[in-house]
């Protein structure tokens, strides 16, 4: 069965009789941090040799007599599936087909819809797939805002918007993110933009805006610049298209905002989480070139090149280069509608 996100929680704290959970997704850190609570859950720690097994992709044949052992001692018995893939479905296949309780939780990448595996997990009765996903761009600030209110810590507006744009997208790298800026806080403190400063690194991340604003706005010898400087620096292109496709999709809801009736500023300040204030001239030069129609395009276009960066032997820097110039060249030429 899959696992409606909402249900996620309450599926952790019981699983029930399900014999194998797939958790998988882009989201590497939530994947390992599910799996975990998972497994502590069935087998009641996570150094209990006779409660736990680890497997990876070579030795996932020993999957069905693994899942078939007795624990020493009694109880449930959890095997962990590393680096699971759609080559050990029929493995999968065959252990749900044989006895034993033991809980088999293969953690697995990103997977497509078509994915054996995955289909496999979310239609057999005894099966379960948990999909995790990094928090889109306009959920990380509210996230970020959150972790740092659980934590006794304020953040002000102009500081939020300026973390939300340097935070990576997983969801380990946000909480890492909430616990640094709790910690340089201190108990009852207020996170400011010198302390986002401080704490935060840019890794890449501020000239990966700077050229994304410049590709969305027109500007084309700025993009150039500002993407090798991010390549340089260590963003993954990726992560680029990532952040590119969070832009586009605010740019969609400004585009949308202003052809019912709002001003591109108006527009711009409705964004959450709100946009940093040195962006906002990019912004509403953006606002300004691109409606729905071409947004829609690029998005297409952006979700085609990250998957071309993820395909053996490609060149991924130099497909995230020319995605971003091409579309600083289509909104150079004026209004892309």
């Amino acid at each position: 069965m899959k696992i409606d996100a909402r249900n996620v929680e309450r599926f952790l704290a019981d699983p029930g009789a399900a014999r194998f959970v797939l958790v998988y997704g882009p989201d590497t850190s939530l994947v390992a941090e599910r799996a975990r609570r998972l497994a502590k859950r069935v087998a009641g720690a996570l150094d209990d040799p006779f409660r736990l097994t680890e497997l990876d992709a070579d030795t996932a044949e020993r999957l069905p007599e693994e899942a078939a052992a007795q624990a020493f001692g009694g109880g449930r018995r959890v095997v962990l599936l590393r680096d699971a893939a759609d080559r050990q479905a029929p493995v999968v296949e065959t252990m749900l087909e044989g006895r034993g309780d033991a809980l088999v939780i293969g953690m697995a990448a990103d997977l497509a819809a078509r994915s054996k595996l995955r289909t496999l997990a979310e239609k057999h009765t005894e099966a379960a797939a948990i999909a995790c996903y990094p928090p889109e761009g306009a959920a990380r600030g509210p996230a970020l805002e959150a972790a740092l209110r659980a934590a006794g810590v304020g953040i002000g507006r102009e500081a939020l918007a300026l973390a939300a744009s340097r935070l990576g997208g997983e969801t380990g790298a946000l909480r890492d993110a909430a616990e640094r800026l709790a910690l340089y806080a201190g108990p009852g403190g207020a996170v400011d933009l010198a302390a986002v400063e401080a704490v935060l690194d840019d890794q890449g991340s501020a000239s990966m805006q700077d050229a994304i604003d410049a590709a969305l706005a027109g500007n084309i010898a700025a993009a150039d610049h500002a993407i090798g400087l991010a390549l340089e620096e260590g963003a993954a292109p990726v992560a680029v298209m990532r952040v590119l496709l969070s832009e586009l999709a605010a740019l969609r809801l400004v585009a949308d905002a202003v052809g019912r009736g709002a001003s591109p500023r108006d527009a711009i300040a409705a964004r959450r989480p709100p946009v940093f204030f040195k962006r906002q001239p990019a912004a509403l030069a953006a606002a300004a070139r691109w409606r729905e129609p071409a947004i829609m395009a690029a998005i297409e276009r952006v979700l085609r090149a990250e998957a071309d960066c993820k395909r053996t032997g490609a060149m991924p820097e130099l497909i995230a280069r020319q995605t971003l110039l091409g579309l600083a060249q289509r909104a150079a030429r004026g209004s892309a509608s």
